[in-house]
């Protein structure tokens, strides 16, 4: 059965590495559950963009057990000495029902290469293959064969289709085009 962790704070200093170990310890308290994934998406090192203060998302997602992540975030030497004054953070078990147990098939699952937006979920999308299907007619490229990243990429396409909206009301466009049974984190 998938876990979801996910850990924010406003205007209290953290290390990077206090972030990633809080995350990582909330997944290892979810290991009962059984899983055969893990990911977890943090703020990174980098700005968002030029024009943007905010920090661009970093995904650190592996097959296997969260020992198996730990190991993938050491490899990954991130600047865990870094102090954020706020940060936000989501993390995941994965117990595979779309899609098979491959490292792109973890959660979070972004919406695109810059992950503006990433997703992790519990459940079942019943509708995932129309949706898949219309987001391609849109333009929209897959790199997982889950029905997560269907919901990533409506976020996407919502949010460019009006820019104005305000985060809830995004978050209502997406939610109202999805059937079946979830439970829904993102960032």
């Amino acid at each position: 059965m998938c876990g979801i962790f996910g850990y924010a704070n406003y205007n209290t200093k953290k290390t990077r590495g206090q972030v990633v170990e809080t995350l990582v310890e909330g997944l290892s308290k979810l290991e009962y559950r059984g899983y055969d994934s893990t990911g977890i998406g943090i703020d990174s090192e980098h700005e968002f963009d030029d024009k943007s203060p905010v920090k661009a998302i970093q995904l650190i997602r592996q097959v296997g057990k969260v020992a198996s992540l730990r190991d993938e975030i050491a490899a990954q030497n991130l600047d865990i000495s870094e102090v954020l004054e706020n940060h936000v953070g989501i993390a995941h078990t994965r117990w595979a029902t779309h899609g098979g147990v491959t490292q792109s098939n973890c959660h979070p699952q972004p919406s695109d290469s810059k992950n503006e937006f990433i997703v992790v979920h519990n459940g079942i999308i019943t509708n995932y293959r129309e949706l898949k299907t219309f987001l391609k007619t849109k333009g929209y490229t897959f790199n997982s064969d889950t029905d997560t990243e269907i919901i990533a990429k409506l976020f996407k396409y919502y949010y460019e289709k009006d820019t104005d909206l305000e985060f809830y009301q995004l978050a209502k466009e997406v939610l109202y085009q999805l059937q079946g049974f979830s439970i829904i984190d993102w960032c």
